[in-house]
């Protein structure tokens, strides 16, 4: 019995010891295998921190905490935090794992999980993240075909849940295709019920908060919370959920749901209906952005409210379960309580139902919507329905606003003030296929609006005038009679007339026209937020992305949906440092690029024209900015205190007096503040001048004082011309002499974005300089403009001097300019008395040959003499071909003795 005892003791410590080291033993290579298959499955990266397994921890429940988890977009959804958490927790009850009946999962937590959506334009999603399966082969397919019929047989296993959490998760739908952006966080959740069981009630606990969603750049939420308390009655066998006992609260909208959702075979059937026992209109406003993020606290209303709401039917695909919402508001009426007036005498009755299909089946009506404020009135209607198909609407708005009451009614705040009056009276019906098909005789468009002495002033933002705005419509256009407006100190006049409108309205389609503009001053510094003494290089450094999941906030961009022809003159234009003058120019905006035809204006000190250049801003990623344009004399000093790229690319410009002229080729891609990203430039051109003067240049200082020449510290220079190239961050500038008196400078290399200089060249001087001892000097300038560093050819100069003295010394004793020369002159000699030599014995056997032809007496001696007289005369070659070969082997001993003296 003892031995019994020792023996079961000794098994029930070995298995404590297993249940202990096993899983710290095995949980580091259980989570490497983790990593590398699912990365082997996923087209994301997907990692953690630590996965830690314990069975005594909770005993008898066994613990698994996956800690630090995140799912990375890789390609083009790169940088994407798909997913992540701070901590997934599932504690498993240690029985059920050696049971076949199932595991029970006593609780699944989810702490700090983050999900974020993101929807490209093209329609590329970044959670389609499976990698595509190999095609399998006949036996892989024939192994399928058992497992499936192993798996459609009944299974033992079962998963039985008991609670599932979810703490603080944050989720973010970002849906470039439709310009959508959904937010939300934090949302807290718990599940709890037997989900094991086939009949239970399950208890749902679900708070949301900080919901924000925007559409086409307006803002449909913002700030609002939800919860969501429910005993639900589960049929988990036949997936019938029943809702009792709950309350569903949206900001202050407080709803109870009944009726019931069953899950069916690709299809979500469901009957529900919302039940508002108790709702106020000021719960209505609280839905209201505007409203409900600004002094909500203290608004007051009042009115009769309905609101009725039910769905039913099945969700398969694209069709829809029958559907209703309609609102009315009747005498309703808010006020703030620090403010003088409300608004009053609202009215609005509207509705949207579908019987059942498609969305197209979906109408849309909104018969009245009114109400008054401060002696102004407002009313408009819409009916629209088959919004897919072909959009068929009718719409109205009649009314007439002083914008100066608003503050009565609405607390604009200190940083607010609005004055002016709106006028509007129009009336719009028809069907879209009509608008884009121009059958412009079945739309009926009629009305006129009409804006009169409108100030906006903003803190933060330029101050906006309207002196009078006032346009006419009609169902072909839209005609903008007169247009007077300021911003800040940009003044712009404006008229011509605007097509497809309509379409540009309701479906977002694009908006054509033509305007004539005219402006004394446009100020872009101040309409895009830009400094002038904005920081140098500012646009090549990377920006952190923000961690909220909010889109980043890109640079400029011009709307896809414009096509535009506008005939602009400007008086002055400032844009960063530069200053334009008498801008005037042809200009179209399409598809997200400017487009210039031609345009002339004064720059730089001197004349700017360009054709062709367009700013293309398409592609959301970056902006490319491509021109072809002259200038003709400019200033060189201007150049480099208007432009920030001179200053960076050639800061040698501060020290340049004089003007230049310039023809340039060139694209780049643009930063958010509209300055060239200086390493992506693509450049070719010519840069002349006819007066150049380089004054106190340190470069020019140490040449000047390495050859001995104090004229090229200042240099005076004429009629230069240089080619370059931009490429790289680099300019390449190509061989270019400068003329400076009797002397020449040849220069020609690069220059880098970090100012660093990499020049060869050589400096011609005149005789008189070096009393004919050297005529040229090669040298290197490396370094940067702050801190250059010259290199003179030393070996090149002492060569030259030597070959010029040794020259000068042949020249007094031989009578020739050089030892080349003399044995030029020599080897000339000798090749020359070597052929007349061998010419003479060509042409005696040529006359000897001549001789016994014309002696032979019949064909055949002929005959004879012509061969014999052949022989005789290869004979005669071959020896003068001789002497040829032994007059240069005289020569070659005559050059060996030269090179001799020479040295």
């Amino acid at each position: 019995m003892k031995k019994f005892l020792k023996i079961a003791l000794a098994v029930l410590a070995l298995l404590l010891a297993v249940l202990i080291i096993a899983p710290v033993a095995l949980k580091g290579k259980i989570g490497d295998i983790v990593k590398r298959e699912a990365n082997k499955m996923l087209s994301a990266e997907l990692d953690f921190e630590e996965l830690d397994i314990s069975l005594l921890r909770r005993f008898p429940r066994a613990s698994i905490d996956l800690k630090g988890l995140t799912l990375i977009g890789v390609e083009r959804f790169e940088g994407d935090t798909i997913l992540s958490a701070e901590r997934i927790s599932v504690a498993v009850n240690v029985a059920s794992l050696f049971s076949d009946e199932g595991f029970v999962i006593s609780k699944v937590l989810l702490r700090e999980p983050s999900i974020y959506a993101h929807v490209l334009e093209d329609g590329a999603v970044n959670w389609d993240i499976m990698r595509l399966a190999d095609e399998p082969d006949a036996e892989s397919v024939e192994e399928l075909e058992v497992q499936e019929q192993s798996d459609s047989e009944p299974s033992t296993f079962a998963l039985q849940l008991k609670a599932f959490e979810i703490e603080r998760a944050r989720l973010c739908y970002n849906d470039e295709q439709t310009a959508t952006f959904f937010a939300l966080s934090p949302l807290d959740l718990s599940l709890s019920g037997d989900m094991s069981a086939e009949q239970t009630t399950l208890d749902l606990n679900m708070r949301l908060a900080g919901i924000t969603m925007r559409s086409e750049g307006e803002s449909l939420m913002s700030g609002v919370e939800a919860s969501l308390d429910a005993k639900i009655a589960a049929d988990l066998l036949a997936n019938r959920f029943t809702l009792s006992d709950n309350t569903l609260t949206i900001n202050n909208i407080r709803l109870s749901l009944d009726g019931w959702v069953e899950l069916r075979d690709e299809a979500l059937a469901m009957d529900i209906k919302a039940n508002t026992s108790h709702i106020e209109f000021r719960d209505l406003l609280s839905m209201v952005p505007a409203l409900y993020t600004r002094d909500f606290e203290d608004l007051t209303a009042s009115g009769d409210m309905s609101l009725v709401a039910w769905a039913r039917g099945e969700m398969r695909g694209d069709t829809l379960p029958a559907f209703d919402v309609a609102l009315s508001v009747r005498d309703g009426a808010f006020k703030y309580a620090a403010l003088p007036q409300g608004v009053e005498k609202i009215n609005i009755a509207a509705e949207v139902k579908n019987d059942g299909g498609t969305l197209d089946a979906t109408t849309l009506s909104l018969s009245n919507l009114s109400l008054a404020f401060a002696g102004n009135t407002l009313s408009a209607s819409l009916q629209a329905k088959t919004p897919i198909s072909d959009l068929q609407f009718s719409a109205s708005a009649l009314g007439k606003v002083d914008l100066g009451a608003v503050k009565e009614v609405y607390p604009l705040g200190d940083d607010v003030a609005l004055n002016g009056v709106v006028t509007l009276d129009v009336k719009a019906s028809g069907a879209i296929s009509a608008i884009t098909s121009e059958r412009y005789e079945s739309i009926n468009a009629s009305g006129s609006i009409s804006i009169e002495q409108m100030s906006a002033n903003i803190e933060g933002l330029p101050a906006v005038e309207i002196e009078r705005a006032a346009a006419t419509i009609t169902p072909k256009a839209m005609t903008l009679s007169e247009l007077n407006l300021m911003v800040g100190n940009s003044d712009l006049r404006a008229k011509g007339s605007l097509s497809n409108y309509l379409a540009y309205l309701l479906r977002d389609e694009q908006l054509r026209g033509r305007l004539e503009i005219t402006s004394s001053l446009i100020d872009a510094n101040a309409l895009l937020g830009t400094l002038p003494e904005e920081t140098e290089g500012a646009a090549d450094e990377e920006k952190p992305a923000e961690e909220s999941g909010e889109p980043d906030n890109e640079g400029f961009a011009i709307p896809k949906n414009l096509d535009l022809a506008l005939q602009c003159k400007v008086g002055r234009i400032l844009f960063q440092k530069m200053v334009i003058d008498d801008f005037s120019g042809a200009v179209s905006l399409k598809g997200g690029v400017a487009s210039i035809d031609r345009f002339t204006a004064k720059a730089l000190g001197g004349t700017l024209t360009a054709a062709p250049a367009s700013f293309d801003t398409s592609n959301p990623e970056k902006s490319v900015l491509s021109l072809s344009c002259s200038i003709k004399d400019a200033s060189f000093a201007e150049s480099f205190r208007q432009l920030d790229m001179i200053r960076q690319i050639v800061p040698i410009f501060e020290k340049t007096g004089g003007n230049y002229s310039l023809s340039l080729d060139l694209a780049t891609d643009m930063g958010a503040d509209l300055s060239p990203i200086l390493n992506s430039i693509d450049a070719k051109g010519v840069i002349t001048s006819q007066n150049i003067d380089l004054q106190n240049i340190e470069i020019l200082g140490m040449l000047a004082n390495s050859v001995g020449d104090n004229r090229l510290k200042n240099l005076d220079v004429k009629d230069m011309r240089i080619s370059f190239t931009i490429l790289n961050g680099k300019v390449t500038t190509k061989p270019f002499d400068v003329k400076m008196g009797n002397a020449t400078l040849s220069l020609s290399g690069t220059t880098g974005l970090d100012q660093t200089i990499d020049y060869e060249g050589r400096v011609t001087l005149p005789a008189s300089a070096t009393k004919g001892a050297v005529s040229t000097i090669g040298f290197n300038i490396g370094g940067t403009f702050s801190s250059p560093k010259i290199k003179l050819g030393v070996e090149e100069v002492a060569k030259e001097a030597l070959t010029n003295v040794v020259t000068e010394q042949l020249k007094r004793t031989t009578g020739s300019e050089s030892l080349d020369e003399e044995f030029e002159r020599q080897a000339t000699n000798i090749r020359n008395e070597a052929q007349r030599a061998g010419e003479k014995l060509v042409a005696e056997a040529q006359k000897q040959r001549d001789n016994l032809v014309s002696k032979a007496k019949n064909p055949i001696a002929k005959i004879a003499a012509e061969k014999s007289g052949d022989v005789l005369v290869k004979e005669a070659e071959k020896q003068a071909a001789k002497l040829v070969a032994e007059a240069d082997k005289q020569i070659e001993s005559l050059r060996q003795k030269m090179q001799g003296d020479k040295k």
